[in-house]
């Protein structure tokens, strides 16, 4: 995550381990339990709160992190903005699960 980024979701992602708290135990122990997986099946219950993370942006920060995504010539590059913010969703996803995967070293 880039400080731009960090600057405007990362505290909604920080936000969600403590929202969710039994939700996010459940994520940490899947990984512990089932080692890497391309999913599991505890994301699914942050596939809405982060959707509303994205869609509760203001316009100003959502068009920062389209800039911020374009910024990066090794990411994929879309052809319009809405693509762009859903990518982030996914982006998001990702970062969880990696915040989670270091979490379970504290369990």
């Amino acid at each position: 995550m880039t400080k731009k980024e960090r600057e405007l979701i990362g505290k909604q992602i920080s936000s969600l381990s403590k929202k969710y708290k039994e939700e996010w135990q459940e994520l940490k122990e899947q990984i512990s339990d089932y080692g890497y997986q391309d999913f599991y099946p505890a994301q699914d219950y942050f596939i809405r709160p982060i959707k509303r993370i994205i869609s509760s942006l203001d316009d100003e920060d959502k068009l920062s992190l389209v800039a911020e995504w374009k910024s990066r010539p090794e990411q994929m590059q879309f052809d319009n903005d809405k693509t762009y913010l859903v990518q982030y969703e996914a982006y998001i996803m990702e970062e969880l699960v990696s915040r989670a995967r270091k979490a379970t070293y504290w369990m």
